[in-house]
């Protein structure tokens, strides 16, 4: 069991995401256009709406100089998320076996209500093109109980994808998320948040597979 840790860095982490932490595309709903919000530091932001939905999917898409394979190794080494990534305070691994993790995980936001859930975590490897996909879905009937001292988020879908860039050089990374935190968020308050975790999400996510091969 890993101890309680509050962190703060910029942006919001999983729930209003992810993990702490995951792509196959996100939700199934019907074909509708992204729109672009933001590109800076490197990540563009783009955003779409979800029918029956009070908030809509988040699409984060960055390049990395390292190889597919060395950036998917950093997302799915969930032990070393409570490291770096911004206010995940806990994650308990559930189950692990081999190609899916179930994954309980509490986060320490501003402003509002600490937050818990459970997730799984699928990946999928295609050797011969490099192809990276990584799932995250709700799975709190596999996850302890709500304890009464954190909202409990029930919906969340999405994942990333790391494959060759386009010139054959390095990583295309993309991040998908639908996740409503739950408790009484406005949903404008929602969306924007999500947008801005979202981002702060990859770019913590590719620095910090930098740093793991030596920066280079």
């Amino acid at each position: 069991m890993r101890r309680c840790r509050r962190r703060r860095a910029p942006g919001v982490v999983a729930a209003l995401l992810l993990a702490a932490g995951g792509l196959l595309t996100a939700t199934a709903a019907p074909a509708v256009e992204w729109e672009k919000l933001s590109e800076r530091d490197g990540a563009l932001v783009e955003r779409r709406a979800v029918p029956d939905s009070r908030i809509g999917e988040i699409r984060v898409t960055a390049h990395s100089p390292l190889a597919p394979a060395a950036v998917f190794e950093t997302i799915w080494k969930h032990q070393e998320y409570l490291e770096f990534v911004p206010y995940l305070k806990r994650l308990n691994l559930l189950s692990d076996t081999g190609d899916e993790r179930v994954a309980y995980e509490q986060l320490a936001l501003p402003f509002v209500r600490d937050r818990d859930y459970t997730v799984r975590f699928r990946r999928r490897v295609d050797p011969a093109t490099h192809r990276y996909e990584i799932s995250i879905d709700s799975a709190n009937d596999a996850g302890p109980p709500p304890d009464g001292s954190h909202v409990r988020v029930t919906t969340i879908r999405g994942g990333w994808t790391t494959e060759p860039g386009p010139d054959g050089k390095g990583s295309l990374v993309r991040y998908e998320m639908k996740s409503d935190p739950g408790g009484r968020i406005p949903a404008w308050l929602a969306d924007r948040t999500m947008r801005h975790a979202a981002a702060d999400l990859v770019r913590a996510m590719l620095k910090r597979a930098l740093e793991k091969n030596g920066g280079k």
